[in-house]
């Protein structure tokens, strides 16, 4: 049963989740640890955080961690193909639909659109997990510094990822409180 449970979850995640892994980070946090309970948020964060480092797509990387986590490798398997499953579907239809489509309209409005609704999903899951990550006066800090590091400078994100964690690292060595 708990496979159907990952694989429903994470298909519902695919199916939804429109402007990439961080347009799905609300659902994915809505679907593991407020409706299904298989994190609690501190874990989620820690989750968003590796699959952030490892190579892949967040929402691929999420669903393979956390359907291993419950359910071992068939729990990663189900999990996984529930969240790419959508995708196919998504863009066959949307293919369909812009060739029928582009007879009589122009399609680039279509898009036009449809990115506007993708950034609004990217800055809820930017606010929501900006929000609760901020546990201390510290990190707080370190992330407007991030921020305006990474406006101002243009580095890459590895970098900024780098730096965090060093600093992060070297603030819990010298104030282990």
């Amino acid at each position: 049963m708990i496979l159907i449970e990952l694989f429903w979850s994470f298909f519902k995640i695919g199916l939804l989740a429109f402007g990439g892994g961080y347009g799905a980070l609300s659902l994915i946090q809505d679907q593991i640890v407020n409706i299904n309970n298989w994190m609690n948020l501190e874990e989620f964060l820690t989750l968003i955080s590796i699959s952030q480092m490892t190579p892949g797509p967040i929402a691929i990387n999420s669903a393979t961690f956390i359907g291993y986590r419950i359910a071992g490798v068939p729990g990663s398997v189900c999990s996984t193909v529930g969240v790419v499953l959508p995708s196919v579907f998504w863009i066959f239809l949307i293919l369909k639909l812009l060739k029928l489509l582009s007879r009589w309209i122009d399609t680039s409005e279509v898009f036009n659109a449809l990115r506007l609704g993708i950034v609004a999903l990217i800055l809820s899951a930017t606010f929501r997990i900006g929000i609760e990550s901020i546990n201390s006066i510290f990190t707080l800090i370190l992330g407007i510094f991030a921020f305006v590091i990474l406006s101002k400078f243009r580095l890459s994100v590895i970098w900024i990822v780098l730096g965090t964690g060093l600093v992060g690292v070297i603030w819990t060595v010298l104030l282990p409180f």
